[in-house]
């Protein structure tokens, strides 16, 4: 069963029924759900005729010498006819033209696979889609995030604007694995470790608990995920070594170039090229410090599950071995519940524009991150930051986010109007925003105050229970 590709489906259906389409891109990270987008929704559209083939090999020869092998399962007539042919050009001119019934959509999976090593593939493709294609459609589909954007995107790439519909599928979101996980903290365990990555969040589905499902998942040498994350890193890079070490140093925090040098043993001006080789394939990403004027970066790891293993898995692994699922009240320790403050600060700030649309923010920000700068205290340099920062042209909201069992209050309030001295909000009428697990003190619901902005957990009666778990719904909501 597909959970929250409605969007997704209705753009395949525009695409399989619209007379001038003829070629689609679907990419987006392993585990994620596009052959099983794919394939739900071409099985319940009995009009439609469909070959999938996955390509599970970077040798030309052998990836079309089981194109052909799929395509004679559809047709048998076609094995003979097509393998004195040597190209897939050559496949689909053929089938373009005969009056055998062949198929009317052609899914080509892991089409990096096939293309990574040869940039004449490519160059065939285009053709393909150009002068081949007549009255049948085609979806290539990868998990390269980086090489299929760069198909998509650049100029220079033959492939560039030969898609009529492009679709990058993403991890389900924080809401979206709320529905799945109806109490609040359940579902934030299970994306702090999951990253909504729909096939993960299907393992933990499986077990009676989170806990059953993380112990057996991740903190088991022979679990399913155990070694999710250095197997699709290894796909990606050779010097896992390396590479291992910089997520290692990044972990769950934000560094700067330097300290990841340092800290990883790598001379600075050689650890980009490993960094950008990360940010290309979506493991990491590059943080902007809005407003500072001054061309601050930080790194993370913008990829939550890649970000939970190295945190907690990767430095622990002959621990894990040794103790099994022991081992994880071990390693989740105080840290974890940083990790998961971190987590929800996450869920805050993407949570903006929508927060935005519902009418829940006093304006609909253009950019939403956070903030870090330094400032003095008896002479000496301090460095302070800010959860969440939402601005447009006139106005800017500070946030401050608690994921934590006591109530928020003045104390924290006056904290953030503190660390407000320090950002430079050129003019902007200011906001503050308090995001909180265990929600406020009564001081803080009293306030009356239009430029303060609580966004807590409030317990819902009415709401109806998702039918995966029998448990009480929790959910993020404003409070004003």
């Amino acid at each position: 069963m597909l959970y929250f590709r409605n969007r997704e489906t209705e753009e395949l259906a525009d695409f399989s029924k619209h007379p001038r389409y003829k070629a689609m891109a679907v990419y987006g990270r392993r585990r994620v759900g596009k052959t099983a987008l794919i394939l739900d929704f071409y099985e319940k559209d009995h009009g439609k005729q469909m070959v999938y083939f996955q390509c599970t090999s970077m040798d030309y020869a052998a990836c079309l010498h089981d194109f052909v092998s799929v395509l004679s399962v559809y047709n048998s007539l076609l094995e003979s006819l097509l393998r004195p042919y040597t190209t897939f050009r050559d496949v689909f001119l053929f089938l373009s033209s005969t009056q055998l019934q062949h198929p009317m959509l052609i899914v080509i999976d892991e089409f990096p696979f096939l293309a990574k090593r040869d940039e004449n593939v490519a160059v065939e493709f285009q053709w393909i889609i150009d002068h081949a294609l007549r009255d049948m459609k085609l979806i290539l589909m990868g998990s390269s995030i980086s090489f299929m954007r760069r198909q998509i995107r650049e100029e220079q790439s033959p492939l560039y604007g030969r898609f009529d519909v492009i679709q990058e599928i993403l991890p389900f979101t924080f809401s979206e694995v709320h529905e799945l996980f109806p109490d609040f903290e359940d579902a934030m365990e299970v994306y702090a470790q999951t990253g909504g990555v729909a096939q993960y969040v299907m393992f933990f589905l499986d077990y009676s608990s989170v806990r059953r499902a993380s112990e057996s998942l991740l903190f088991n040498r022979t679990g399913r995920l155990f070694l999710e994350a250095p197997n699709l890193l290894m796909q990606e890079v050779r010097d896992m070594t390396t590479y291992v070490s910089i997520l290692r140093v990044i972990g769950c925090s934000e560094k700067d170039s330097g300290k990841i040098a340092k800290q990883s043993g790598i001379e600075q001006r050689n650890v980009y090229p490993y960094l950008n080789r990360l940010i290309d394939l979506g493991i990491v990403s590059l943080i902007d410090n809005p407003l500072s004027g001054k061309k601050e970066h930080r790194y993370r790891i913008s990829d939550p599950f890649f970000r939970f293993y190295y945190t907690f898995l990767e430095p622990n692994v002959s621990l894990i071995s040794t103790l099994r699922e022991k081992s994880r009240d071990i390693i989740l320790n105080e840290q974890y519940h940083e990790f998961l403050g971190f987590v929800y600060e996450d869920v805050i700030r993407s949570g903006c524009f929508q927060f935005a649309l519902e009418g829940r923010l006093p304006f609909f920000p253009r950019t939403v991150g956070k903030w870090w700068g330094q400032f003095k205290k008896e002479g000496v340099g301090k460095e302070t930051e800010i959860d969440m920062i939402a601005f447009d042209d006139q106005h800017l909201i500070l946030g401050e986010c608690k994921y934590r069992s006591k109530a928020m209050g003045m104390q924290e309030l006056n904290l953030l109007m503190m660390k407000a001295q320090f950002v430079p909000a050129k003019g902007r009428e200011l906001y503050y925003l308090l995001a909180s697990k265990a929600g406020f003190t009564e001081d803080i619901l009293s306030l009356k105050d239009p430029h303060v902005i609580l966004i807590g957990r409030q317990e819902t009666e009415n709401r109806p229970l998702s039918p995966l778990r029998n448990q009480n719904l929790s959910k993020i909501n404003q409070i004003i």
